[in-house]
């Protein structure tokens, strides 16, 4: 059997070296207030997902077991009000996870719109699988906002493991989730 190797014009390379000084550029501001963190956050997947740096570099990746993704859909399939909309959320925030934190890089109306239904089914969506703990939520106050903040969403390392190839200053200035996770027997009362 051959080896096929991908070969990259020039501009691919240059497209890749520029999408990784903007990274590098960004990281010292990911330890800023909530806004300037999910900004940051926020440019950062969505770098990575207009370019696909080789294997080796600050590439995401995500691990995830096909029995715990099975369980997940399994009880949606069973419990979820909307559940091919909800399988469909599901695997959707997989594209969207900040690297080593986890936190899902989407508003409610991203998501909506990706999958074609309405922020408030969305909200529910979230809920049933925070309910299921296959994902936890996090409020976070903003100043000039009554209530109790903003809710912003974490994968479970525990059903699905979030990591970055990034060198280990890289992930130093990565901010990571205030909450502790347990584990959590998903769809038992």
């Amino acid at each position: 059997m051959r080896n096929v190797a991908h070969l990259k014009t020039r501009t691919d390379r240059l497209q890749e070296d520029q999408a990784d000084l903007l990274k590098q550029a960004l990281l010292p501001f990911a330890a800023g207030d909530g806004a300037m963190r999910d900004a940051v956050g926020r440019l950062y997947v969505q770098i990575n997902r207009l370019t696909t740096p080789e294997p080796g570099t600050t590439e995401p990746f995500v691990m995830i077991r096909p029995a715990q993704n099975a369980a997940v859909v399994d009880w949606l399939e069973a419990n979820s009000k909307r559940p091919m909309k909800a399988m469909r959320v599901w695997a959707l925030l997989f594209d969207h996870l900040m690297p080593h934190t986890g936190q899902i890089m989407l508003t409610r109306e991203e998501i909506a719109e990706k999958v074609g239904i309405r922020a408030d089914d969305v909200s529910e969506i979230m809920r049933e699988l925070v309910k299921f703990g296959a994902i936890f939520s996090k409020r976070e106050k903003v100043a000039g906002m009554r209530g109790p903040g903003l809710a912003r969403y974490y994968m479970n390392r525990h059903v699905a493991e979030v990591g970055s190839r990034a060198t280990q200053a890289e992930l130093a200035l990565i901010p990571k989730p205030g909450a502790k996770l347990e584990v959590v027997q998903g769809g038992k009362s």
